[in-house]
């Protein structure tokens, strides 16, 4: 890896570096919400002239990370209808024939890459192919020397997806007589990257986009302002950002998580209702990126704890040794209240060094929208009369 981090003359100045590369890792972890949050901002925060270079490889990857769960529910759906059948003896077949018709994997995949095409779009980037004379030749001789990203262990073979990513976007800035920015939690791509005289390696979204914080005096102005905003809870700034966090948990995927009986029951449990508290944004951790050091337009990032009362619906399940099936023996509703960590981040236009907040257009997205929610021990209270 070129020395340390690019520098501020590199990165604004020289340009030395003009594309940089996200694994499927971050992706992930960021719940693939390409039309909000983090990944939505990121248009904003770069400068405009440093693209994206994703490759086929992550592009792969993330279309069969978002359609496994859309299959499998597919699947469920039939496995249902034929338990039905076979619970009721009912005739599932003009449920089954009209389930068989609706294209549910062909339009999320659609949907899916749609999303992902208008990401690459926004960042004026590309989608590089996996070609080249030379790709298997090197493949094989960093598997067989062990380089990186290839550990010395039994599953290296795993790695071949990444060695092959890794290539080709050395390959492109060798080509093109540039530099890259890998954004990866992967040890084999910062390995990579360290001996590599073509490419960068930081591990968070975070700290790529803090290489491009902007600083000095029209900052901490944007900065006080927004913070009294903050303060000033009955604003429409402040309102903005709040019905914003409303929305967004209220109308959120919820996954229940660790949750079990100490009777040895099965258990099954949803969030039936969200019911959105209160919130408390950090005013002193404000983040600012003036858009090609525009003072008219800038995206701010704030961390945000919300407090959230929740609903959930259980149901046991005893199994039964003659049926050789799970027999519902119990149903229950409890009361949870949870605190989510967000990333919120504000577009802001206007005269932003002169006039209030509250004369800013803005517009709000958020990194949550799927929540895990640990519950932990329960049990049917067999004594309540519906029982």
């Amino acid at each position: 890896m070129p020395n340390g981090l690019p520098s501020a003359a590199e990165l604004i100045a020289q340009r030395a570096v003009t594309f940089f590369s996200i694994d499927t890792d971050v992706i992930q972890a960021l719940g693939y919400k390409f039309e909000d949050g983090a990944l939505r901002a990121l248009h904003l925060q770069r400068p405009a002239w440093l693209k994206v270079c994703l490759t086929d490889v992550v592009q792969k990857e993330v279309m069969d990370h978002r359609m496994d769960p859309v299959v499998q529910a597919a699947q469920e759906l039939q496995s249902a209808l034929t338990k039905i059948q076979r619970l009721s003896k009912i005739d599932i077949k003009p449920a089954s024939e009209v389930i068989d018709g609706m294209p549910f994997e062909s339009e999320a995949r659609n949907r899916f890459e749609l999303e992902f095409n208008n990401f690459v779009s926004r960042l004026s980037g590309q989608v590089l192919p996996l070609d080249g004379v030379d790709l298997a030749a090197n493949l094989f001789s960093r598997y067989f020397g062990g380089e990186a990203p290839f550990e010395k262990r039994k599953d290296k073979k795993f790695e071949f997806p990444d060695a092959a990513a890794l290539l080709v976007l050395e390959s492109y800035a060798k080509s093109h007589r540039t530099r890259g920015i890998l954004i990866s939690k992967d040890n084999g791509w910062a390995n990579f990257s360290e001996n590599s005289d073509w490419l960068y390696c930081v591990k968070s979204l975070d700290e790529f986009v803090s290489l491009f914080e902007s600083e000095g005096e029209n900052a901490d102005l944007v900065k006080s302002k927004i913070r009294e905003g903050l303060n000033a809870r009955e604003n429409d700034f402040f309102l903005q950002i709040e019905s914003a966090l409303e929305r967004d948990v209220e109308n959120a995927t919820w996954r229940v998580d660790d949750i079990y009986s100490g009777l040895g029951l099965r258990v099954e449990a949803y969030v039936s209702g969200v019911g959105y508290a209160n919130s408390y944004l950090d005013s002193d951790n404000i983040k600012v990126w003036f858009v090609e050091h525009d003072p008219s337009l800038c995206t701010v990032e704030l961390q945000v704890s919300v407090e959230v009362n929740l609903e959930i619906e259980v149901e046991y399940y005893q199994y039964d040794t003659i049926d050789h099936d799970d027999m519902n023996v119990a149903s229950d509703y409890l009361s949870r209240e949870a605190t989510l960590d967000l990333d919120v981040f504000l577009t802001c236009k206007g005269d932003l060094l002169r006039d209030s907040v509250d004369d800013w257009v803005i517009d709000v997205t958020i990194s949550g929208g799927r929540y895990l929610l640990d519950v932990g021990e329960v049990n049917p209270d067999f004594g309540r009369e519906e029982y």
